[in-house]
């Protein structure tokens, strides 16, 4: 098996999640068996040494199980497909509609020439940075991980009221200096800005007051990297009814500029029964925009619209947990909606062929919807308890697994190229995972619900376990590595 190098964040913590009856904590599928813990027992080594991990989860009735004991051993074969990240990546887009074709390299931070009219050469307004943003659900707040040198960065209330708050999407913008979280308990939207350039110096004193670890938490109102907090209308009429599905859409690039602009985030709740919304808000002002009904939402499950995700033709996809798939045109709003034909929907994106991809609960296997078909497609051998998903440059499909599936705890990768299963992934300490997502250098983030996340190399598959105190559950896309797929084809 792979070794797993462990990053330590923070020291020892309790974390506290409830069910999804009105408590913050957890949604559909999330037992309160995974409630309260203590930390991992860890081992903190140096940058470039490897260590294995164990640890145990403690439930709430104060019984003990190993967390090892939940998965099969790494199979250690050498997968049948892998992507190149040694080198930097050129990436290229589609001719924008002056008819001009952007050229980008990955990892350059030069930006173009808006004065002599030369392509863009930088990033192009993808990704400047990267950092993985995860929900600390409990407490009310969002964490921002360096992806590069895995520490936590800052830590940010994500409302006025944190303890009622229950944070849990996070949805990052198309160059990575922005993310949107959404509040499931109090019906709002928070943004907040990666780098101190973007941050706001509300009270004119020369300096930017910021969070710069995740052991500095300001006080709401009091961090100046914290933009606006906005309040879905009409409001939740409940917490199921809560907003969930979050996703930024790219908006329109200047290819004088090289940036993307008139950026906005589209967000999923339901103001009573049977009646759900999804709505546009303007990503600068936190203003809602467009705002599509949906009527006869949910009624098996009864949850806001769960995941969101954009792709490169203007559309926002979004779905009911357990029941059907939706498609809103940005541009005239025209809506479509296919019921899912016994595909239980949890976590969710979009590929580079517009195609949107499903991490099904209920020991279901991966699916995706042909786009141009308009039918389903499930991967057969790929039966787990999914979570979320997220796609890479090369097509790879990973998607989060919790226990009870085929096996067990862990990660899930299919080839969207062949539409086959590639390999299980198994860790040494798998509590319940939640989160997929992909970074600037192409690294897979999977964040476990019990405080911590993994960083997955998809050439070698090493394992770096990053310790994130608090519980996290937390979906959509953490570092805006989606978008890519969303600008950049496959």
């Amino acid at each position: 098996m792979h070794a797993v190098r462990v990053v330590l964040l923070g020291g020892l913590f309790t974390s506290a999640a409830c069910g999804d009856d009105g408590r913050p904590g957890a949604d559909a599928g999330q037992s309160d068996s995974v409630a309260s813990m203590s930390a991992p027992m860890t081992t903190t080594v140096p940058t470039g040494s490897v260590s294995d991990t164990q640890g145990a989860t403690t439930s709430d009735e104060g019984t003990v199980s190993d967390s090892q004991g939940q998965t099969t051993s790494p199979t250690g074969s050498t997968p049948t497909t892998t992507t190149d990240t040694t080198s930097p990546a050129t990436l290229t887009t589609g001719p924008d509609p002056s008819g001009t074709t952007v050229v980008m390299t990955a990892s350059d931070t030069s930006t173009g020439d808006a004065t002599t009219g030369e392509p863009c050469s930088g990033n192009g307004g993808i990704f400047d940075f990267s950092y993985l943003w995860v929900a600390n659900t409990a407490e009310g707040s969002i964490s921002k991980i360096n992806t590069m040198t895995l520490l936590e960065e800052g830590r940010y209330y994500a409302d006025p009221n944190p303890p009622a708050a229950s944070s849990s999407r996070t949805s990052v913008n198309i160059d990575g200096h922005f993310v949107v979280v959404s509040n499931r308990g109090t019906g709002t939207l928070t943004k907040v800005a990666a780098s101190e350039v973007d941050c706001v110096d509300k009270n004119g004193n020369g300096t930017i007051e910021t969070s710069h670890s995740g052991a500095e938490l300001l006080a709401w109102g009091t961090d100046e990297c914290v933009l606006w907090n906005v309040t879905v209308n009409p409001p939740p009429d409940a917490y199921t009814h809560g907003p969930r599905g979050t996703a930024w859409a790219p908006g329109d690039f200047n290819p004088q500029t090289c940036e993307y602009e008139n950026q906005r985030v589209w967000v999923g709740w339901m103001d009573a029964p049977l009646h759900g919304n999804m709505a546009s808000f303007d990503g600068a002002t936190g203003q809602q925009i467009d705002t599509v009904g949906l009527d006869n939402w949910s009624p098996g499950s009864n949850y806001a619209p769960y995941g969101a995700a954009a792709d490169g033709f203007g559309n926002i996809w979004f779905t009911a947990v357990y029941e059907e798939l939706g498609r809103i045109d940005t541009e005239t709003l025209e809506l479509k909606r296919w019921p899912g034909g016994g595909i239980n929907f949890y976590g969710m994106t979009v590929d580079g062929k517009g195609n949107p991809w499903f991490g099904p609960y209920s020991n279901g296997n991966v699916a995706y919807f042909d786009a141009q078909t308009e039918t389903f497609v499930q991967i057969p051998g790929t039966g787990e308890n999914h979570r979320g998903v997220a796609v890479d440059k090369s097509g790879m499909v990973w998607v989060a697994a919790n226990a009870g599936g085929t096996h067990g705890c862990g990660l899930n990768q299919i080839d969207s190229n062949t539409n086959t299963f590639v390999q299980f992934h198994t860790f040494p300490q798998c509590g319940t995972p939640v989160g997929v997502s992909i970074d600037v250098d192409g690294f897979v983030w999977m964040v476990d619900y019990n405080g911590w996340a993994y960083r997955i190399d998809p050439n070698t598959y090493e394992k770096v376990q990053v310790i994130i105190p608090g519980d996290h559950y937390t979906y959509s896309d953490m570092t805006g590595g989606g978008l890519v797929n969303a600008v950049i084809p496959g």
